[in-house]
């Protein structure tokens, strides 16, 4: 089935079909890798005998989207952009050392950082001690991402309190940069459960939108 959504995604790309491919060809470029479009992940959803391909597109952090009905043959029914999602948990302190920050959780940090390393510019050092957790790399929505957080830092709710209260870090950071396109931006939407789950951690959430990229061209 991966072989055959690639294919189709290529013929798309080559001779589209959609409207809405044509429009995003004459202002984004797709990412290619061995002379196919290069994929960042395929999402099934066999309830609703659904595919969803993410395309990386050159100098981009969005994803080009192509949706596919698997019901019988695979049929692709729609082509969008899906906005690059970043999520992290990062406590900071200039007073407890990286080894301290450790003991206080049993959740495993993504990455720690240490007073006096440079930063990935080579070019300043850090002035604090710090751990990140983060959400997965690769493509997804807010909410699946969030939630997958979350589920993180749960398993030790009493820890990642501790660890709140301590470096006085209560924010959760949500980046997420959008297609320009025709300046409608959506999907900002969560509901209580997660909302609450914030909240029994003892910590907020902060949002930095941004959009990228050129608008629809028009006619």
């Amino acid at each position: 089935m991966t072989t055959t959504i690639a294919n189709i995604i290529t013929d798309e790309l080559l001779n589209p079909t959609f409207e809405m491919t044509r429009q995003y060809l004459k202002i984004l470029e797709v990412k290619y890798e061995d002379n196919k479009p290069k994929i960042a992940k395929i999402d099934f959803n066999e309830k609703q005998n659904q595919a969803t391909a993410y395309i990386e597109v050159n100098n981009e952090s969005f994803y080009l989207e192509f949706v596919f009905d698997t019901t019988d043959n695979i049929q692709l029914t729609g082509v969008d952009t899906l906005p690059f999602v970043g999520i992290s948990f990062m406590p900071t302190s200039e007073r407890l050392t990286t080894d301290e920050l450790l003991k206080i959780t049993s959740v495993k940090p993504s990455k720690t950082i240490t007073k006096g390393d440079f930063f990935s510019n080579g070019k300043f050092e850090y002035t604090y001690n710090g751990l990140e957790f983060e959400t997965f790399s690769e493509p997804g929505r807010l909410k699946t991402k969030l939630k997958y957080l979350l589920d993180i830092l749960e398993t030790d709710l009493e820890g990642i309190k501790q660890l709140s209260k301590q470096t006085n870090t209560k924010d959760i950071f949500v980046i997420i940069v959008y297609h320009i396109g025709n300046g409608n931006f959506t999907g900002l939407y969560l509901d209580n459960e997660i909302l609450n789950r914030v909240a029994r951690l003892g910590l907020a959430l902060t949002f930095d939108i941004y959009a990228t990229g050129e608008k629809f061209a028009t006619k």
